[in-house]
């Protein structure tokens, strides 16, 4: 039987806190700036580390990745909008334990075609997790995002993947959001892994800007991004960072 990590589990319960409450600022005239604070106040004051903090010598708490800001973008004086798609990626470490998460928000009304977007890679999540167990493969995962996803019209970024977490914020396997049924690392019991489809509204080509960190999609197109920290039982996925 799985004993979870007690402090695995508060660094789940303190990201999936930080989460909600960032979740209250994603709105029109919020400076991208003052989320990156609350996010940094909030895991310091439950007593824990932001993980992103200093990794590779990376300088916030969390990654703020605007409309075509694919993921790593460093927050930035910038005032969200009508129409933004916003993604809030964090990780929040206690005592050596590490979980990393992340959320899109469409900030005020989107388009219908965003909107879809957004609701379709937190679909392939969702049942990306239910595969996460014991014997099945990271290419069972793969394939399911795959198909959910492109079924749906969308595009599956490929050079970005899940990994696995816990002790370090990354490590193997990694987990595309591609494959075949069968194929991949084993899935075991015990392992922390980190599941993220990231996807766009149309085919991409990916460059990383001047900062050496944010990775944006060319030409100028919309992306989203959810994750979610599970541990796999001997009765199935359990969600480390998931939102009450």
């Amino acid at each position: 039987m799985t004993a979870i990590n007690k402090d695995l589990i508060e660094a789940g319960r303190i990201a999936a806190n930080t989460h909600k409450e960032i979740a209250k600022l994603a709105t029109p005239g919020t400076n991208l700036l003052t989320i990156e604070k609350k996010a940094r106040d909030l895991i310091a004051a439950s007593g824990a580390n932001a993980a992103f903090l200093g990794y590779k010598g990376y300088p916030a708490a969390s990654c703020l990745s605007v409309n075509s800001a694919v993921v790593h973008a460093i927050p930035q004086n910038y005032v969200l909008k009508p129409g933004d798609v916003l993604s809030v990626d964090l990780g929040v470490e206690k005592n050596g334990w590490i979980v990393d998460t992340a959320w899109s928000h469409a900030v005020g009304e989107v388009t219908p075609r965003v909107a879809q977007l957004l609701s379709v890679t937190k679909k392939s999540l969702d049942e990306a997790i239910k595969l996460a167990r014991i014997g099945n493969r990271v290419g069972d995962i793969g394939e399911k995002v795959q198909k959910i996803v492109e079924g749906a019209g969308f595009h599956i970024i490929r050079d970005l993947t899940g990994h696995g977490v816990g002790k370090e914020l990354q490590m193997p396997p990694s987990i595309p959001n591609y494959g075949r049924t069968g194929t991949g690392a084993e899935i075991k019991e015990g392992m922390v892994l980190a599941l993220e489809p990231i996807t766009a509204i149309q085919p991409v080509q990916l460059t990383i800007e001047n900062d050496n960190w944010t990775i944006r999609a060319h030409p100028d197109v919309v992306c989203a991004h959810f994750e979610h920290t599970i541990i796999v039982t001997h009765t199935g996925p359990v969600v480390l960072t998931k939102v009450a």
